[in-house]
C-alpha cells in the first residue's frame, strides 16, 4: 500500500509549502512589520471596547443599562457607541496602510 507520502508529486502539481519564513530565512512572525503591529494594536482596542459594551448590556448589568441618559437607555448609547468607534477605527488603519 501507497501512503500519501511516498507518491512522488506529478509533473505540474504546485511545490509542497515549506514552513513560512520571511526573506532572511527567520520565522515567520504575525508582529513582523510596522503595519501587522498596527492592525493587531488596533483590533485589541475594539476588542476591548466590544467586549467591554458587551458586558456592560448583558443580563447581570441590565438596570445599568437600562438607566436613561439623555432621554435614551445607557445600553442604547454603548451599542452606537461600538458602531462609531468601529468606523474611526477602521478609518485609522485605512490611513495607516494607504499612506
Amino acid at each position: 500500500m501507497v501512503t500519501p507520502d511516498q507518491v512522488e508529486p506529478t509533473e505540474g502539481a504546485p511545490p509542497e509549502p515549506e514552513e513560512s519564513t520571511s526573506a532572511d530565512n527567520q520565522h515567520w512572525s504575525p508582529f513582523s512589520t510596522t503595519q501587522a503591529k498596527t492592525a493587531w494594536g488596533l483590533m485589541a482596542i475594539f476588542t476591548i471596547i466590544y467586549f467591554s459594551v458587551a458586558i456592560l448590556t448583558s443580563a447581570e448589568f441590565a438596570e445599568l443599562a437600562a438607566t436613561p441618559v439623555l432621554g435614551l437607555p445607557l445600553g442604547f448609547w454603548l451599542g452606537i457607541g461600538v458602531i462609531i468607534a468601529g468606523l474611526i477605527i477602521t478609518r485609522v488603519y485605512l490611513m495607516k496602510v494607504e499612506g
